[in-house]
C-alpha cells in the first residue's frame, strides 16, 4: 500500500461525494481514490460530461460543483483540497475503463496495485466508479 494510508472513512465520504453530486446533477462517470507515488498521496479523482464541459471553460466552476457538495454532505475526513478533476477522455480514465466498467450509477469498491494496463502503471487505486468508455474520442 502507498506510504500514506488511505483509510476507510475516506472511502465512505468519497462515496457520499458521488452520491451527492448524482443528486445534483453532475454525475460522475469516474471517481477514483489514486495514490501518486511522486507526491506519496491520495487524490480523489473525479470525472464526468459537465467536468468536462466546465474544464474547457472554467476550471473554478468545476471545483465550485464539488466544494457545494462537500458542504452539502456530512462529510468529515476529506476537503475540496483532496479533489482532483480530469478529463473523461485523458487516459487515466480511459485505461480503467479496460479493468473494470460498472453502471452509470453505480458506486463500487474495486483495489488494485502495481499494475500495467496499456502501458500506464497503475501503483494503486481504488475505484468507486469506472462507466467512462475506454475508446479514444472521435477526432
Amino acid at each position: 500500500m502507498g506510504k500514506t494510508a488511505l483509510v476507510e472513512s475516506q472511502i465512505s465520504d468519497a462515496s457520499e461525494l458521488v452520491k451527492k453530486l448524482d443528486e445534483n446533477g453532475t454525475p460522475p462517470t469516474f471517481a477514483a481514490w489514486y495514490y501518486y507515488d511522486d507526491a506519496e498521496d491520495w487524490r480523489l479523482l473525479i470525472a464526468g460530461p459537465r467536468f468536462d464541459a466546465l474544464l474547457k471553460k472554467s476550471e473554478s466552476a468545476a471545483y465550485l460543483l464539488i466544494a457545494e457538495a462537500v458542504a452539502d454532505s456530512l462529510i468529515s475526513s476529506m476537503s475540496i483540497a483532496d479533489v482532483k478533476i480530469v478529463n473523461s477522455s485523458s487516459s487515466l480514465p480511459r485505461t480503467v475503463g479496460i479493468m473494470i466498467r460498472t453502471p452509470s450509477d453505480a458506486i463500487m469498491r474495486a483495489h488494485f496495485t502495481d499494475n500495467y494496463v496499456n502501458g500506464i502503471f497503475l501503483k494503486e487505486m481504488f475505484v468507486l466508479r469506472s462507466s467512462v468508455p475506454n475508446t479514444a474520442p472521435a477526432v
